[in-house]
């Protein structure tokens, strides 16, 4: 969601947690804020909801028949979630972008956007047709848990780039979000491109989820998971999208290595010889799900989360992972994460949709 804000131009988040049954006054935030964020999140709320009302000035009242004929916040845009549900509401007053959510503002991002963008238009006085070249682009690169890296991806590109056109920005899940300034030429952009090859896997703010769900409905395919330190994270990730039971067909969480060697056979001779934390083990479990549940993909997991079980030869972070196909193709990653237990989980999830991306067919 910040990705998308700061597109908006809004450079800094900053959070504040409200009683869901206290008042609260949009007002009494500094004027530095344009925009204000209430998430109630299904938490009750009645009384900060009725406050939130009171101090912008606004009420209650009937749709009109041809609508829902449910109540509705007079004077302020109703915010819908992808299935037409009202979700809450967004108010231009007193110096201030306002938005109040019942639900998460993710259910309600696409109202919330276009709502922004209707008061940034009004306030600015720019014509919606300029509006493309006043947001700046926010492309999302792969880097394998090295963000700060990501200036030397672009090769001889980034001689040309300054903080000022340009600027990198590390993500909890170990890529980059590159914002890239409006004045930035088609000529320089292009290269970029060209420099960042497949890592460059988005040119809007997206998660990796929905892109990987996406293509695989396209394709028709099916995919399962078999997981060890990260314990079923990639297949919540993968389901966690609508539809998902179109393509995803199966997760196991093996984490003993008595799990690993009785569901996925030919696992336990390798877990002796190389260890449970080893490139051979990640293949052959990937090999094995994609064999047993009869998937057109599979990808695996094995690692060291931390923060203790740490070797000199396999420090906490390490984590190595592998995709196969149906066809017989295959990649497979070594992974040094960074970070605490949940970093290193998330990282090494988010390198695995990236492996299940590369062996996807490009669309």
């Amino acid at each position: 969601m910040d990705l998308l804000l700061l597109r908006l131009g809004f450079s800094e988040i900053d959070t504040f947690e409200l009683e869901p049954d206290a008042p609260f006054d949009p007002a009494s935030i500094s004027d530095e804020y344009p925009l204000i964020l209430i998430q109630a999140n299904g938490m009750g709320g009645g009384r900060l909801r009725r406050s939130v009302l009171s101090s912008l000035g606004l009420s209650l009242g009937l749709d009109s028949p041809d609508d829902t004929g449910q109540l509705r916040v007079v004077g302020a845009r109703p915010l819908h979630d992808a299935y037409g549900r009202t979700r809450g509401f967004a108010a231009n007053r007193k110096g201030h972008m306002t938005a109040y959510f019942d639900a998460t503002v993710w259910e309600a991002h696409e109202d919330l956007l276009r709502s922004i963008r209707i008061f940034q238009d009004e306030q600015l006085e720019f014509p919606p047709t300029e509006r493309s070249r006043r947001e700046p682009a926010c492309w999302l690169v792969e880097c394998g848990g090295a963000p700060d890296a990501v200036m030397g991806q672009l090769g001889p590109a980034a001689q040309e780039l300054t903080g000022t056109c340009c600027a990198p920005r590390p993500l909890p899940n170990g890529d980059a979000a590159l914002v890239i300034r409006p004045h930035v030429g088609d000529e320089l952009e292009q290269a970029m491109r060209e420099s960042l090859g497949i890592a460059l896997y988005s040119e809007e703010p997206a998660s990796l989820e929905e892109l990987v769900g996406a293509r695989l409905r396209e394709l028709g395919k099916t995919v399962a998971t078999v997981e060890s330190c990260t314990a079923g994270l990639v297949s919540a990730r993968l389901t966690a999208i609508p539809g998902s039971s179109g393509y995803f067909k199966a997760g196991l969480t093996l984490y003993s290595n008595e799990a690993k060697g009785f569901y996925v056979e030919g696992v336990a001779p390798l877990v002796e010889r190389c260890g449970a934390v080893s490139p051979e083990v990640a293949m052959a479990l990937a090999r094995g799900a994609q064999r047993q549940n009869d998937v057109d993909y599979a990808v695996a997991i094995t690692g060291i989360a931390g923060p203790d079980g740490g070797t000199p030869q396999k420090p906490v972070g390490t984590v190595f992972l592998a995709a196969v196909s149906r066809q017989g193709d295959a990649l497979s990653h070594h992974g040094l994460y960074r970070g605490g237990r949940e970093s290193v989980r998330y990282q090494a999830s988010q390198t695995a949709l990236h492996l299940l991306r590369r062996l996807l067919p490009m669309g």
